[in-house]
């Protein structure tokens, strides 16, 4: 479990110090921003220019706010 907490933590820094409003490309095992674009297909280029070729998207908002969801 606290591998788990920790994973988190660093996810949410990554995130939390990433650009806003905009969509980010991220590599494999999620550690890294390997681009960023106004639209999927821009992160995407993006990534692939930075050796990910399949990363996976994240549409980042402008201000992060915790949400609960039911």
């Amino acid at each position: 479990m606290e591998q788990m907490v920790m994973a988190t933590n660093s996810f949410s820094t990554l995130l939390g110090n990433a650009a806003g409003d905009c969509w980010l490309a991220l590599n494999d095992d999620e550690t890294a921003i390997v681009g960023r674009g106004g639209t999927p297909a821009e992160a995407v280029e993006e990534a692939k220019r930075s050796g990910v070729n399949d990363p996976v998207l994240l549409w980042a908002p402008k201000k992060w706010i915790p949400s609960v969801f039911r």
